[in-house]
């Protein structure tokens, strides 16, 4: 119980760390970040979870929170799909049911076509 609570407040911790940084600079998340972030989504993109862990969650909804403007969505875009492309066993009917499932929302389906610049 202790463990899981370290790691829950170290988690928020970092989490916050990001969303400020990110939002103070105005700059786009660089795609190396996107990446560590959504990396904890892996099990469930592959069909190895059968609901997102905790930390995905909250890789989501701080990716959601950093990318403000439509420079950065575009932006954020463009690196998942490029991220995307390097797991290989991605369910993208799972990717598409991701951000509902963590409560966050977006305007676009997460496929591997998606259109960036919408």
């Amino acid at each position: 119980m202790a463990r899981s609570l370290i790691t829950l407040v170290l988690f928020f911790t970092a989490a916050l760390s990001c969303t400020y940084t990110y939002t103070v600079f105005a700059t786009p998340m660089p795609c190396n970040e996107v990446a560590r972030m959504i990396s904890p989504c892996a099990s469930y993109l592959a069909g190895r979870s059968t609901m997102p862990y905790h930390l995905c969650c909250g890789g989501m909804t701080v990716l959601n929170r950093t990318a403000v403007t439509p420079s950065d969505k575009m932006t954020m875009c463009n690196c998942l799909k490029g991220v995307a492309n390097h797991f290989p066993t991605v369910d993208f009917s799972r990717a598409a049911l991701l951000p509902s499932l963590c409560g966050v929302s977006v305007n676009v389906t997460i496929t591997p076509s998606m259109d960036c610049n919408r």
